[in-house]
């Protein structure tokens, strides 16, 4: 892909080369809800650093205009806040480092830019792309997942630094150039590690394809239409995917942390 970045793993990373972790039991609730019916729209991300959060429950809704939230919560004992800034601006310029997270559905990684002048940290992965192609579910993704701020989302950065830290971004499909979602996890730290809280909402879709963009915009943002496009399967698979990949790497993220939190 011209124009990305990828470097040659410099570290033997086979310590942390493992079979992909059983996901945790809150999953197999989660998924048994099936898509669940929201009341009313999206709950604003802003919401998720208040006093109780949000009191978005875990799994997939579906809300009146047909755009998807999902929602999951993961307990990690032994990880801090602080090992995810450092994770997320560490590990995308190398497919390596990328594959240790979830072995069974992550493929490559690259960015748009390399920051690894700049502080260990927030500052290495804030206003980056970061180009990523795996399996959600059965279907093959090449996303371009932009990393903002927590402002950006409108939620009170002083409110994340004294809970722990919000990783935010602007998802898109590279080649389909469809800009289809954002997520956000936000991290609160406890006595005992962290507690990640995921939302991701899909369906604010916007062409980027020159000339018919606008058109296709105006076509895709209907109800039908974002049922066709963010099918049901989507949804649940991407539960699915967000469980097993922050609970797997939770298990060794405080290891790697250790060993390359100086990079």
């Amino acid at each position: 892909m011209a124009g990305w970045i990828e470097i040659a793993e410099p570290h033997d990373l086979s310590p942390w080369q493992r079979p992909l972790r059983d996901p945790p039991a809150a999953l197999a609730g989660a998924e048994a809800k099936g898509v669940q019916q929201a009341s009313g729209p999206f709950v604003s991300y802003a919401r998720m650093a208040d006093p109780g959060g949000d009191g978005v429950a875990d799994g997939v809704w579906r809300h009146p205009d047909a755009t998807l939230t999902v929602a999951c919560t993961i307990p990690m004992p032994g990880v801090k806040a602080a090992m995810w800034d450092w994770w997320f601006g560490w590990h995308s310029l190398s497919s390596a480092r990328y594959r240790l997270w979830h072995p069974a559905a992550h493929l490559r990684s690259q960015l748009a830019r390399d920051m690894r002048h700049l502080p260990v940290g927030r500052a290495r992965y804030v206003g980056n792309v970061s180009a990523v192609d795996e399996y959600i579910g059965s279907e093959l993704t090449r996303l371009a997942i932009a990393f903002v701020a927590p402002e950006a989302f409108g939620i009170d950065p002083v409110r994340v630094d004294a809970l722990g830290t919000a990783i935010c971004a602007n998802v898109s499909l590279r080649q389909e150039r469809i800009d289809n979602g954002q997520l956000v996890h936000l991290i609160e730290d406890t006595a005992d590690g962290c507690v990640m809280h995921s939302r991701f909402h899909l369906g604010s879709l916007r062409s980027r394809v020159p000339l018919v963009g606008s058109l296709l915009t105006l076509a895709v943002n209907r109800p039908a239409a974002r049922r066709w496009l963010l099918g049901d399967s989507l949804g649940l698979a991407l539960l699915r995917h967000c469980f097993e990949e922050m609970h797997h790497l939770a298990a060794i993220l405080p290891e790697l942390h250790a060993r390359f939190g100086e990079e």
